[in-house]
């Protein structure tokens, strides 16, 4: 019996001490994951509008225009009415006699649901929802819009979906409660959550500002192991600067009188003539005019009662700026919150090297570079002053994204003398030198990258190994994720391409055509897995999966709304010529100016 007992304490004592060992364990592991927080940018948050009973009526993840009529009050139609009578009195005149209380108040009409009442609080029943819980616990909708717009299954496989979170924040709000929000975000619920010491940052572009906000708001609450930066605005847009300014570049009445708007791709070529014929019906100085008015109340309306997009407003550009919109008693708390926001843009250095030296925050900057302001998707950009001299992701300048970093305009690249000089890093291409940004080690481009960096599989893959505590620096990667990389776009390859590939039964096609469908696949997911990008070479497999579908569904039949061959219009393609004719007569006629500029020429 005593013999017994003594193995049944043994046991015990055995089980007990596993159990600890055990417990111990779950502990020790629990703190090695460090909790990531995405801090998304414009468009990657969907907000939602409802009524007085709780249906949601709109949604959007950027802008909203309120075209909803019926909601319109009595105030709002005269309103309307009295910018019409205005415009065609400037018609009928050839001077601009539209008030610019007019065009304000129009504008709030249409951008009802992004303006905010005496407390910061919309106007309308207007809700970004922020999710005070892990991406493990999003419904269907939330989940299915947070893996559209950051596709991180990888990260998540390896940490867990529970240790990953997104901080959603209205892109029309308060910049400093942004910051507030965050700081509670990480405090009390992911830390609490999680029961992690740290958290890792992942802002994505105006993502850094609210990062930056915080960080210069509690730069001692020692909560952040790693900021992974995703193209992020550390210092604002020089193109948002030029919109806030109303700074349009010299050649802009080219773009209007001509029909470059259309070879340019701004438009398609038709609308582009027929805003070439429109525009020439005021002078040139009285649309200038009234283009400037529209921008001056597009800030009135949108921007100052909207610190977060002020905070896109270049540090150097902000005194400007404030000296024009931020004067007087009833502007004294916004020119505050921004000019604060202002020193700690200019002030960056010094305040992420305290972060490192004091709590050991690493700090990892992932750009593109190499294009001006409007290259690729955003044409209208070539309006602005700065679109030429830049060097940029088409939308923010790589010294933003890459803070520190020095350029020469897109395309163009520093002399011979500069690149030999050893103590400079220049890009392959010739354009930037990472020499002077602030995180040099811990710093990587891709050259021709657009703003949407999550098109780059190979770029979320380097921040997700960052992430993961498999780089620390340049110099781990350098045969893998090289500091200067070309760009990849596969949006459309991973979300469309191979997921219909792959819904296709091949037992339906000929047995040399589910070969070829095998082989574009198999040539696509081995793109994929490449992390030194070649451009050309990838888009080459991209097209060739894409133009492939389209043979396939001709051949079969598989869809009946998608992959279909392009196909022309006849009566499109006679007006488009049409319009081009007359644009380019008008051209040769009244040269780059309006009807009247040209008439007030003639002695009458």
């Amino acid at each position: 019996m005593k013999i017994t007992k003594k193995i049944l304490a043994v046991i015990l004592c055995v089980v007990m001490a596993f159990s600890v060992m055990t417990a111990a364990f779950t502990v020790s592991a629990k703190e090695e994951v460090t909790p990531v927080v995405f801090v998304p940018g414009i468009g990657q948050s969907q907000t939602y509008k409802y009524d007085d009973e709780g249906n949601v009526v709109a949604d959007w993840n950027l802008l909203h225009i309120n075209t909803d009529f019926a909601s319109f009050s009595v105030f709002d139609w005269i309103h309307l009415v009295k910018f019409v009578v205005e415009f065609v009195q400037s018609i009928c005149v050839q001077k601009d006699v539209v008030a610019p209380s007019s065009i304000q108040h129009v504008l709030e009409i249409f951008f009802a649901d992004h303006l905010s009442d005496e407390n910061g609080n919309p106007i309308n029943n207007v809700v970004t929802p922020l999710h005070t819980y892990p991406v493990s616990e999003y419904d269907e909708e939330a989940r299915g819009i947070f893996d559209d717009r950051i596709p991180c299954q990888f990260l998540i496989d390896e940490i867990g979906e529970e240790n990953v979170y997104c901080y959603n924040y209205p892109v029309f709000s308060n910049a400093d409660e942004n910051a507030v929000g965050l700081n509670d975000f990480i405090e009390n619920v992911v830390l609490k959550q999680t029961g992690a010491k740290k958290v890792i940052l992942v802002p994505m572009s105006m993502g850094a500002s609210v990062v930056n906000n915080y960080l210069n708001q509690y730069p001692d609450a020692g909560r952040v192991a790693k900021v992974i930066s995703i193209v992020g605005a550390w210092d604002g847009s020089d193109v948002f600067g030029d919109l806030m300014l109303a700074d349009f570049d010299d050649n802009a009445p080219a773009m209007v009188y001509t029909n470059l708007l259309g070879e340019l791709g701004f438009v398609d070529p038709y609308v582009g003539s027929i805003i070439n014929i429109a525009a020439r019906i005021l002078p040139k100085q009285e649309l200038r005019n009234i283009l400037d008015d529209i921008v001056d109340g597009l800030v009135k309306t949108l921007f100052l009662s909207n610190t977060s997009f002020l905070s896109l407003c270049p540090s150097g550009r902000y005194d400007e700026f404030a000296e024009k919109y931020l004067q007087g008693d009833d502007m004294a708390e916004v020119r505050e919150q921004t000019a604060r926001y202002a020193e700690a843009q200019k002030n960056l250095k010094e305040r992420l090297e305290y972060q490192e030296s004091k709590y050991g925050t690493e700090f990892y900057f992932i750009s593109g570079y190499n294009l001006a302001f409007g290259d690729e998707d955003y044409g209208f950009f070539k309006f602005f002053e700065t679109y030429d001299t830049t060097n940029s992701d088409e939308i923010i300048q790589i010294s933003s994204t890459a803070p520190g970093t020095s350029f020469v305009p897109a395309g163009q690249s520093f002399d011979a003398d500069y690149i030999a000089d050893s103590a400079h890093n220049v890009s392959p291409d010739g354009s930037i030198d990472a020499s002077t940004c602030y995180f040099e080690d811990t710093s990587w481009y891709f050259e021709g990258q657009k703003h949407e960096l999550t098109d780059n599989n190979t770029a979320l893959s380097l921040a997700f190994e960052i992430a993961l505590d498999n780089i620390h620096s340049v110099e781990d990667c350098k045969d893998t994720y090289p500091q200067f990389n070309e760009s990849r776009f596969v949006r459309r390859l991973t979300r469309d391409y191979l997921p219909d590939a792959e819904t296709i039964d091949r037992s339906t096609l000929e047995a040399a055509d589910a070969a070829r469908l095998d082989k574009a696949v198999a040539d696509a997911e081995a793109m994929m897995a490449r992390t030194i990008n070649d451009r050309d070479a990838d888009d080459e497999i991209i097209f060739a999966l894409k133009d492939l579908l389209i043979e396939l569904n001709v051949k079969y039949n598989i869809w009946e709304d998608r992959y279909q061959p392009e196909q022309a219009d006849p009566t499109m393609d006679a007006v488009e010529k049409v319009l081009g004719i007359v644009s380019d007569v008008l051209v040769l006629i009244f040269g780059k100016k309006g009807f009247a500029d040209f008439w007030s020429f003639l002695p009458l």
